[in-house]
């Protein structure tokens, strides 16, 4: 009984002291490092996109205080259980999905592609354990789909987890937050439809309507809700377009995904008759 007690007692101690800390620090160290490595919008392979300066990030990740380590350690101290609102949880858990993405993209730069065979030999990141939170290690795919996607009902889920490439939607210079969190994933989304390198084209002549490969690969999110893919499209687009989408068939097709990192280093280089 005595020792069972002190074991008892000795594990409290532990506890106490190595208390996690709730997502403050983690948010505002991570949306410093946004602001400091992020890049307006450039063309990679013909495609328009923001990017992040990778390269000067990893350089800096070298060092131990730099702002990037520092984002790394608060959120690994970091307890989700102390996380209370629905969207205070999932704008840190989409942060957190970002944030690893960049951390293996740092850690083995340089690469073009997140599917460098320098981050996986299968091409597959996603199922690599890509960051620490609290006691416990996430791959990509935990949290989009065992965490995300399994609690949230929110479709918008998929286009605000970055797959690093040209094609995903651009990436916004801060972090989301639980008070701005719905506007910033529909702006986003507007915005990514405006987008017709990647996001959409509609072609009225020959009526077709190319979508994003996102809305490809995560079709079962959308086939069920009312209008399936078309329904949770046309709400982000402008109303003439919409009329015109509800008065004309059209073939619906999809864009291929260009999996290119979203880095500075690749943006293409113009020559001089250009």
């Amino acid at each position: 009984m005595y020792k069972t007690t002190l074991r008892i007692i000795f594990f409290f101690l532990l506890t106490v002291n190595f208390a996690h800390a709730d997502s403050t620090e983690f948010e505002n160290l991570y949306g410093q490092l946004l602001s400091t490595y992020w890049r307006p919008t450039v063309t990679i392979n013909g495609i328009n996109t923001t990017v992040f300066d990778y390269a000067q990030m990893h350089k800096d990740a070298e060092q131990a205080q730099s702002l990037f380590n520092r984002t790394m350690k608060a959120i690994n101290k970091t307890d989700p259980l102390q996380l209370t609102e629905p969207n205070e949880i999932k704008a840190f858990w989409i942060n957190a999905y970002n944030f690893a993405a960049m951390n293996l993209v740092t850690e083995h730069y340089p690469v073009d592609s997140i599917r460098s065979l320098s981050i996986s030999l299968v091409k597959y990141p996603w199922s690599k354990k890509a960051i620490q939170i609290g006691n416990n290690k996430y791959s990509l795919k935990q949290i989009e789909k065992d965490i995300l996607l399994e609690n949230f009902d929110d479709p918008r889920i998929v286009f605000a987890v970055s797959c690093a490439a040209v094609s995903c939607p651009d990436r916004i210079a801060e972090p989301f937050t639980a008070q701005m969190l719905d506007q910033q994933l529909d702006e986003m989304i507007g915005s990514f439809f405006t987008n017709t390198d990647k996001g959409l084209f509609l072609n009225r002549s020959e009526k077709t309507l190319t979508l994003s490969w996102i809305l490809k690969k995560d079709m079962d999110l959308f086939k069920n809700r009312a209008g399936g893919v078309l329904g949770f499209v046309k709400p982000y687009l402008a109303s003439d377009v919409q009329t015109w989408l509800n008065t004309n068939s059209i073939d619906i097709d999809y864009f291929e995904h260009d999996w290119t990192l979203n880095d500075l280093a690749q943006t293409d280089v113009k020559t001089n008759d250009e």
